[in-house]
């Protein structure tokens, strides 16, 4: 019998849904992380906010990357949590995800 290699970790990027940059007031990322963990479970939005991203560069600290369903009901939602600042329209292309979260 083979010994089972272990698998190495990398931050890896979902295939397929759309990930759309979001922008938080400077130094904040860190609380608006802990406001949107809270909204996502009191308004039951999981299907919604379907996943949530932190690039570690520093050049991005005050951004994250949310993996969306349905933009307009998030974005409702997002607008309500404090320190947000603001949300791109546009989904980014999966390239443009993993270079930030430095899968490339």
């Amino acid at each position: 019998m083979l010994p089972i290699q272990p698998q190495p970790i990398e931050p890896s990027v979902p295939p397929g849904g759309n990930w759309y940059l979001l922008s938080v007031r400077a130094k904040k990322r860190d609380l608006f992380l802990k406001y949107l963990k809270m909204a996502i479970a009191q308004n039951n939005i999981q299907e919604v906010i379907v996943d949530v991203k932190t690039p570690q560069e520093s050049v991005y600290e005050d951004i994250i990357l949310l993996n969306l369903s349905n933009f307009k009901t998030a974005f409702t939602h997002l607008q309500k949590i404090e320190y947000f600042q603001s949300i791109e329209r546009k989904p980014l292309q999966l390239e443009q995800v993993s270079r930030m979260l430095g899968s490339l």
